[in-house]
């Protein structure tokens, strides 16, 4: 059985939806015209906000509806996303490892090619949180500094399913979809509050950390799970 007013889950991977499609675009555009410093778009970092909301509500709103409809596979789910995001991160850093071998001395080659290994393991955003200080070398010498959101993003593809699961399976068979949500938004707040307790201490990390930024993504798996 589906849930009350979910798709099924071969309904929500068929579905593509050109409004969402044409606000990803717009939360990308302002972020790119936010490091161009162009004019009236001092706030454009909050795209990065927007594409998280997004990205939870679209992946959160198709493993929602697989679970509904007793077709999840983690296997499928994993596989899925892996084929999405790693083709055009490998062009990404192959091409970047090309540029870098011409343009680069040696000790910042070095550097760059251990930012290659943690983008391409998904780990950049822990490598760049911890990173941080009075003597890190500036944004503009780390041309994968942007790869921090993607394994952001990848983190929590990978944990999410494994929540979804547990709680799935515990809460029993009843409202089972409304009880996931319940819990879900527990998690959304408690990261919230993370994140404001993080920020009001100035710790260096908390921009890249997944812990404090989960709950936007939450956000956008709590609303598909609503509507």
């Amino acid at each position: 059985m589906t849930a009350v007013g979910q798709p099924t889950a071969d309904q929500a991977a068929d579905t593509f939806r050109y409004d969402i499609n044409a606000l990803r675009a717009w939360a990308v555009l302002v972020v790119v015209l936010y490091h161009f410093n162009v004019a009236g778009f001092a706030s454009g970092f909050v795209g990065v906000d927007i594409f998280f909301v997004i990205s939870g509500y679209l992946v959160g709103g198709q493993a929602l509806a697989a679970l509904a409809s007793g077709k999840f596979s983690l296997r499928q789910f994993w596989t899925a996303r892996l084929r999405r995001i790693a083709p055009a991160l490998l062009v990404l850093i192959v091409c970047s490892l090309a540029v870098g071998w011409a343009l680069s001395m040696p000790d910042v080659y070095l550097k760059h090619v251990r930012q290659m290994l943690f983008a391409s393991s998904f780990l950049s955003n822990i490598t760049f949180a911890n990173s941080q200080g009075y003597f890190d070398a500036a944004a503009h010498t780390k041309p994968l500094l942007h790869t921090w959101s993607l394994s952001v993003e990848w983190q929590f593809y990978f944990f999410l399913p494994l929540i979804l699961l547990v709680v799935w399976r515990v809460v029993g068979t009843t409202n089972t979809l409304l009880k996931v949500v319940v819990v879900l938004v527990g998690l959304m707040f408690a990261s919230t509050a993370w994140c404001f307790w993080l920020s009001t201490r100035d710790t260096p990390g908390t921009f890249f950390s997944l812990t404090a930024r989960i709950w936007e993504l939450l956000a956008g798996v709590v609303v598909a799970g609503l509507r």
